[in-house]
């Protein structure tokens, strides 16, 4: 006759694996999904027409070796004009391609609008997306780390029933 913890499957070390992996998924989307949502990028100089929500946004160049002396301004219909503010807290984006902060503005009702960048920067590049901040990038790490400790987890559990008979 088998006891009752010989007939129920091993299956504790999976469900450790799967959601230690769900949730660094959702830990990298947090930290990269802004870098998926950013407008076409336009070089220095030229104008970028976008159609924003209501709410916060940012504008990033790359590269910004000069970051004090490139400027930025806009106009949205609905919101008037563009008021750029340096934001300390807000953070690069490193995924797909790398963009620098250089400031976020809010607009109180979604408009169209065009934006436009200069500087001293030779073959610089501006576009404008989602507000990247520094409590994203510590969200997404304090997320991080139960799914690693999950997956940990998940693998000694697996190691230590392997070897039992």
């Amino acid at each position: 006759m088998t006891t009752p913890q010989a007939r129920r499957p091993r299956r504790a070390w999976w469900i450790l694996l799967l959601l230690g992996a769900l949730v660094l998924v959702g830990a990298a989307a947090l930290a990269f999904s802004p870098g998926f949502r950013l407008a076409p990028p336009v070089a220095f100089g030229d104008e970028l027409s976008v159609d924003l929500s209501e709410g916060d946004h940012a504008v990033y160049v790359t590269p910004s070796d000069q970051w004090s002396e490139i400027e930025c301004t806009g106009t949205f219909p609905a919101g008037g004009v563009l008021r750029l503010r340096p934001d300390m807290l807000q953070q690069a984006i490193v995924v797909p391609d790398r963009w620098d902060a250089q400031g976020s503005f809010s607009l109180g009702v979604a408009s169209p609008g065009t934006i436009t960048c200069d500087g001293p920067v030779a073959d610089g590049r501006f576009t404008v997306g989602p507000v990247m901040t520094f409590f994203t990038v510590v969200g997404a790490v304090l997320l991080a780390i139960p799914g690693i400790l999950l997956v940990i987890a998940g693998v000694v559990v697996g190691a230590v029933q392997a070897r039992r008979p």
